[in-house]
């Protein structure tokens, strides 16, 4: 009894060693290293052991099993392979280098496993595979060989949703060639496992079901409501016009400059990601008699960042005056002026806001009245200008716009000499703000807007900053434009 007891405890341990070195290798996952040198054993231990698995298992009826019909026909017609050579890990006497030496050989030809544990047996999991001894299984004695015959059949003669989990496989073999296995018992077994697989292959495809439900759903929403298109960075051309706000009749005489109509293009033309834009602008100057042409536009914008949906941006412009008539020609405000700035911007289809901090550089123009020519020298400025512009969609194609502009802009300094007095500002303050409301009709759009001083330095007006182009005259203006981006 005593000696039974030793038996069954080592078959118990050859199992669990088993179900913890991975011995089985699935279809294609074995890359066939291990079929080198492989010998066929018609005599001898394996073929005896063989033949006693399949009287041990016909003695217990399992057939009639769901799930074992398979086996006594897997394990009796299995062909039998030696592999490799006898690596013999658990030698006492051998030295660290000569334990090395056997480890490296036993993981070339796959008598380890994944913790360098010893595989004694390896077989595909699909019918009628042979089965792969390797030396040390001939170590084992007969009760241990008989376990390892039945358990490797198992990979090849149970269902395929279980034949592959070596886990379900140990516990059924348990179940097989335990002493006080029963027929009961281990149909109980097999059908637990077998249940235990189905489970799970149910809950994955369930899962997987959801998972292409959601998807779906997921695609379908966002048919239904397509991520907001960022049109910050179309193409633009636009015709404005602008009406200035003069009150006061002396400089309305100084300066005689009452609109301005403008034409402009702002392209991305470097390909699709947009990083670098070009605008050109020209404008005609209104004045009491007549129009000319004024100050010609140059800009351009270099997205150095990306945020979420907000776009960061270098940008830069230069104004240069065309001198096209005498009347132009001595107006100061037609100097030419450049500006460079960041701008950070976000655009799509339900908001449109943008914040500008931008410098630009002093310069002179003069101007010529009554045979005396005056000086205007202007200082460099500083400007932060906010934007923001909502939209109300009022079809597919539709939306109503609303919002407006304010800006801060502090000068450096404003002096006019020449005349019989000279006029000096060591500080010059401009606060603006205006309204815009827009009518978007696909790509087109309809706007109109305004912008006023709303607070000063004393007796400081538009004019005063020197950039006809930018900024303007007098104490603001109103004005409309048209749109189209491609």
């Amino acid at each position: 009894m005593k000696q039974l007891g030793v038996m069954v405890a080592a078959i118990l341990f050859l199992i669990a060693s088993i179900s913890f070195a991975g011995p089985t290798k699935v279809g294609n996952g074995d890359d066939g290293g291990d079929l080198e040198n492989a010998v066929p054993v018609q005599r001898g231990i394996l073929p005896e052991t063989r033949k006693a698995a399949v009287e041990q298992l016909r003695a217990m009826k399992i057939s009639s099993i769901e799930g074992l019909s398979l086996l006594i026909p897997e394990v009796q017609r299995t062909e039998i392979l030696l592999v490799g050579r006898d690596v013999d890990l658990s030698k006492t006497d051998a030295t660290p280098e000569m334990r090395a030496e056997a480890l490296e050989v036993a993981r070339s030809i796959g008598a380890v496993g994944e913790k360098d544990q010893p595989v004694y047996a390896r077989t595909f999991a699909e019918p009628h595979a042979a089965t792969r001894f390797f030396p040390a299984a001939l170590r084992l004695d007969r009760a241990q060989l008989i376990a390892l015959h039945i358990h490797e059949a198992l990979h090849r003669a149970l269902p395929a949703s279980i034949r592959e989990d070596e886990k379900a496989v140990s516990r059924i073999t348990l179940a097989l060639i335990g002493t006080d296995t029963s027929y009961d018992r281990v149909k109980t077994t097999v059908g637990r496992e077998i249940a235990r697989a189905e489970k799970v292959a149910a809950d994955e495809r369930t899962e997987a079901a959801q998972a292409a439900a959601e998807a779906a759903s997921r695609a379908s929403l966002e048919a239904a409501n397509p991520e907001p298109r960022n049109l910050a960075r179309m193409n633009n051309v636009e015709y404005e016009y602008r009406s200035y706000f003069r009150p006061d009749e002396e400089m309305r005489a100084n300066i005689p400059v009452s609109s301005l109509h403008s034409l402009k293009s702002f392209m991305y033309p470097f390909g699709e990601n947009q990083v670098l834009g070009l605008g050109l602008e020209f404008t005609f100057v209104g004045l009491s008699e007549r129009s000319y042409l004024g100050p010609v536009g140059l800009s351009s914008r270099l997205r150095i960042a990306k945020w979420d949906r907000f776009d960061v941006d270098l940008f830069a412009a230069l104004h240069m005056n065309t001198v096209s008539a005498g009347e132009i020609k001595n107006v100061p405000v037609g100097r030419d002026t450049g500006t460079f700035g960041i701008a950070i911007r976000r655009e799509d289809e339900n908001v449109r806001i943008e914040n500008q901090i931008y410098v630009t550089p002093g310069s002179e123009a003069n101007q010529t009245v009554a045979g005396i020519t005056y000086n205007h020298k202007y200082g460099a400025s500083l400007a932060a200008r906010v934007s923001a512009l909502g939209k109300w969609a009022i079809a597919a194609d539709r939306a109503i716009e609303f919002g407006g502009t304010g800006e801060v802009l502090l000068g450096s300094m404003y002096e006019v000499t020449g005349g019989p007095t000279a006029t000096y500002m060591d500080r010059l303050r401009v606060v603006s703000a205006g309204p815009e409301i827009g009518y978007r009709v696909g790509d087109m759009r309809v706007a109109v807007n305004g912008r006023f001083v709303i607070d000063s330095t004393k007796d400081a007006s538009l004019e005063q900053l020197g950039d006809l182009l930018g900024q303007g005259v007098g104490q603001g203006s109103v004005g409309g434009s048209v749109s189209w981006r491609f």
